[in-house]
């Protein structure tokens, strides 16, 4: 490895949250998903009604870049396989039977049996209500919405369909050509140097990007600030007091060091929500990548490297269905209800 390779840290030994001290959670971890350069230390904040998860040394600004030398892209915008095509149109089913939108579109039987499937499968559910953004026709279906981190477009693109004006920011260059492929406005960079407007959009929408950035409360001000008036932000993270966290501790998927900078607990979430300026704050945590999340543990724990995308062989994805099913119907029941996988901010400006 050159010293052109290796990553520049600086060192970060308070909460990004409240700035309280923090005790060693984890340490000497390397990044087994994507194989960034370094060895990182995890610490947690002390204070109980707080909880964060931070990297001290964490990469510097200016060198982050290398920590995604090998991450993964986000497809292209140009494919239009099966799969792809069912699940845009089970996410405008669901949009429609379970957040008010008027966009159904397939004929009599086929609605009733995609609605019947997303509800079956919990695993598949879950990830739909993730491509609306949790969003209800009623909270301004119709206006103007920004996805910060929109990747190739593929949320964006369904959310065009329910009639959202749409609107993305990303980073990464080859995610913005996709994007941009499917006809949708997308700006490349951060949300801080796009420069919208005050008071441009009516929702601000976000999945996995609030534990990338180094000022997490610096991007929820900057988010609430382009929000109109009553408008609403959804934010989703991953959630460290998720049960699978508790099951993998330091082979938890989540962690991701070094990309993940900060990583927050539902009160976390909501102080630093409120720390922004927001009202009306509600956090949940939902099932979504149970399964995920027990395939890369338990390939991170036994064999000490996970690839997403590689068939992980049928006891294992059949442990993982059991598990997602499990942990689904624990959150329907009200049991373990602050342990979901991740976490869904919901505020309003």
């Amino acid at each position: 490895m050159t010293s052109n390779d290796q990553i520049q840290t600086e060192p970060h030994p308070t909460c990004v949250v409240c700035g309280g001290s923090g005790t060693t959670k984890y340490r000497d971890l390397t990044d087994r998903l994507f194989g960034a350069p370094g060895s990182w230390t995890i610490k947690e904040c002390d204070a109980p009604a707080c909880g964060t998860l931070w990297l001290d040394p964490r990469p510097t600004l200016a060198d982050i870049g290398k920590a995604y030398g090998d991450y993964y892209t986000h497809g292209d915008g140009q494919q239009r396989t099966v799969v792809k095509r069912v699940v845009r149109a089970l996410a405008r089913e669901l949009a429609a039977s379970r957040y008010g939108f008027s966009a159904s579109r397939l004929p009599w039987p086929g609605k009733h049996l995609a609605t019947a499937l997303a509800m079956l499968y919990p695993g598949l559910a879950a990830h739909l209500d993730l491509l609306v953004r949790y969003l209800p026709a009623s909270m301004f279906g119709g206006g103007r919405l920004l996805d910060v981190g929109c990747g190739d477009g593929e949320a964006l693109e369904i959310l065009r369909d329910l009639g959202w004006q749409v609107c993305g920011v990303e980073v990464d260059a080859q995610a913005v050509t996709a994007a941009r492929r499917r006809d949708l406005e997308v700006k490349q960079g951060t949300l801080a140097a796009a420069g919208f407007p005050d008071e441009t959009f009516d929702a601000v929408t976000s999945s996995h990007v609030i534990e990338h950035v180094h000022d997490p409360r610096a991007f929820l001000t900057e988010s609430r600030r382009v929000l109109r008036g009553g408008g609403t932000l959804v934010a989703v993270t991953p959630n460290v007091r998720a049960w699978t966290h508790k099951s993998f501790g330091s082979d938890w998927r989540g962690l991701e060091p070094p990309r993940h900078l900060a990583l927050f607990t539902a009160e976390s979430l909501r102080l630093l929500a409120e720390s922004a300026g927001f009202r009306q704050i509600r956090v949940i945590s939902t099932a979504r990548a149970v399964a995920l999340s027990e395939i890369a543990g338990r390939k991170l724990r036994d064999e000490g490297r996970y690839q997403d995308g590689l068939w992980p062989g049928l006891p294992l994805w059949l442990r993982a269905q059991a598990r997602q099913s499990l942990e689904s119907l624990y959150l329907t029941a009200g049991i373990r209800a602050t342990q979901g996988n991740e976490l869904v901010l919901m505020a309003t400006r």
